[in-house]
C-alpha cells in the first residue's frame, strides 16, 4: 500500500482458528474476571452452540441473547425439532435466567427493510446496558441479514460508547465455518426483492447523485444466479467486479463457482476478466483488506467525476460476509472515509428456508474467532460517528 492510502482498522489484525479458541480464551478468562455476553441465534444449524460448549468447557460465566426469528410462516417438522434440540442443548449449558430472549421479525413486503430496521430495535431493547467486558456474536445460526445488521449496530454503538468517554468493550465475532455444512443449510427460496444491511444504502436512490457511477462487487459462492440478477436488476451497475474465494481449501472451489455463473457473468451482465477479484476464503480481514483496496481504488479513480456509489454484495461465506461488512464500515467509518462516497451492502434473503441435510455424524468445520473492536485499539474519534446507522 502506498504511502499515501488510509490507515485501515483491521490492518494488523486478531483472527483465532479452531485449534487455538480454547488457548485464546483461557488466557482471557484467567487474566482477570469477564462479564461476557454471547450473542446467538435460535436455529437449526448443527454449529449453533459450538461456541458456547467452548466457553462453557473454560467455566466462563456468560448472559446470553438468544435472538428468535419469525418470518410469519413458520418451521417444518424437521427444523421445529432440530431448532427445539439446539435450544434444549443451551439449557444444559447455560441457566435460563441468564438467556435473553430477543424476538426478530424477518422479511416483510416487497420492499421493505423489515429484518434490519427489526433487529437493530429488538438489539436496543435488549441492550439497556452493555457493561460487559466482552461481548461475542456468533453468527453461525443466524440469517445473513440479522448477523450483518447485528454485528454492525453492535460495533457503531461499542465504538461511540468509546468515543464519549466511556469504556473500550471488546467486540468479537465467532463461526463455526464449512462450506459443505452452508450448502446443505441453504435450501429454500428466495425473497423477490432486495434489502439493504441497516447503515449501508450507498445512497442508491439520492436523486443529487444519479449521475455517478455505480461499481458493485458480489462476493460470490455457489448456486447464487437468482440473488445475481436481482441486484443486478435493482443496483444497475456501470461496472462488476465478481469476488471470486481463492486461496481455498478445495482447490478448484474458485474456478467451479466462475464456471458455474458463466453465462450470468459474462453473457449477461457483461464482465470483464480483468474486472474479477480474488479473496481469501479462510481468512476475513484478508479478504477485508483486498476489497477495502479494491474500492479504495475506485474511489481514486473515480473523483474526477465527482464521486462513486460502491456496493458490495455478500454471496459467499459468512466468513466472507464479516470481511465484507469490516471493508465497509472502515470505508464508511474509518481513517477511508471522505465526503461525498458511499457505500452499500445489497442482499437478497431466503424467504422460507427448506429442510437442512447437515448430517451430526460426518460434518466438519473449523470455529473461527474474530476480535474486531476493544483493548488492542487506539481510541475511536467521534467526528465520523456521529450519525447512528439507520437508512
Amino acid at each position: 500500500m502506498s504511502s499515501s492510502s488510509p490507515e485501515m482498522r483491521w490492518d494488523p489484525y486478531s483472527l483465532t482458528l479452531d485449534a487455538d479458541f480454547t488457548t485464546f480464551w483461557k488466557q482471557r478468562l484467567s487474566a482477570k474476571q469477564r462479564k461476557l455476553l454471547l450473542v446467538i441465534g435460535r436455529g437449526f444449524d448443527i454449529r449453533t452452540l459450538e461456541t458456547v460448549r467452548r466457553l462453557h468447557s473454560l467455566g466462563a460465566d456468560m448472559s446470553v441473547w438468544q435472538l428468535v426469528f419469525d418470518n410469519g410462516l413458520g418451521d417444518s417438522p424437521k427444523r421445529s425439532e432440530l431448532t427445539e434440540a439446539n435450544h434444549e442443548g443451551l439449557l444444559k449449558l447455560v441457566p435460563a435466567e441468564k438467556i435473553l430472549s430477543v424476538p426478530i421479525e424477518i422479511g416483510g413486503p416487497a420492499g421493505a427493510a423489515v429484518t434490519p430496521r427489526n433487529t437493530k430495535a429488538s438489539l436496543d431493547r435488549a441492550a439497556k446496558d452493555l457493561e460487559f467486558d466482552d461481548i461475542i456474536v456468533n453468527i453461525s445460526a443466524m440469517p445473513r441479514m440479522v448477523a450483518l445488521t447485528t454485528v454492525s449496530v453492535l460495533l457503531f454503538r461499542l465504538d461511540k460508547l468509546c468515543s464519549d468517554g466511556g469504556p473500550s468493550v471488546n467486540l468479537h465475532v465467532t463461526t463455526s465455518e464449512s462450506v459443505s455444512a452452508d450448502l446443505e443449510a441453504s435450501k429454500g427460496s428466495l425473497r423477490d426483492s432486495v434489502t439493504f444491511v441497516l447503515g449501508f444504502s450507498g445512497h442508491l436512490e439520492e436523486q443529487t447523485t444519479q449521475t455517478w457511477p455505480r461499481v458493485w462487487f458480489p462476493v460470490l459462492g455457489e448456486g447464487q444466479r437468482e440473488r445475481l440478477h436481482l441486484i443486478q436488476e435493482h443496483v444497475n451497475p456501470e461496472e462488476i467486479c465478481p469476488v471470486i474465494p481463492f486461496p481455498t481449501r478445495k482447490p478448484r472451489r474458485g474456478d467451479e463457482i466462475i464456471g458455474e455463473h458463466r453465462d450470468t457473468l459474462f453473457d449477461d451482465f457483461q464482465v470483464e476478466p480483468a474486472n474479477i477479484l480474488l479473496a481469501s476464503e479462510y481468512n476475513p480481514f484478508e479478504a477485508y483488506r483486498q476489497i477495502y483496496t479494491a474500492m479504495e481504488q475506485y474511489k481514486r479513480a473515480l473523483k474526477p467525476m465527482g464521486g462513486c456509489k460502491l456496493f458490495v454484495s455478500p454471496l459467499s461465506s459468512k466468513l466472507l460476509s464479516i470481511g465484507v461488512l469490516l471493508a465497509c464500515y472502515d470505508h464508511k467509518y474509518g481513517n477511508g472515509s471522505t465526503d461525498g462516497f458511499d457505500v452499500g451492502i445489497p442482499y437478497v434473503e431466503t424467504a422460507v428456508y427448506g429442510d437442512p441435510e447437515q448430517n451430526v455424524e460426518t460434518a466438519k468445520y473449523e470455529l473461527h474467532s474474530m476480535w474486531i473492536r476493544g483493548e488492542w485499539e487506539k481510541p475511536i474519534g467521534t467526528a465520523k460517528l456521529a450519525v447512528e446507522p439507520a437508512r
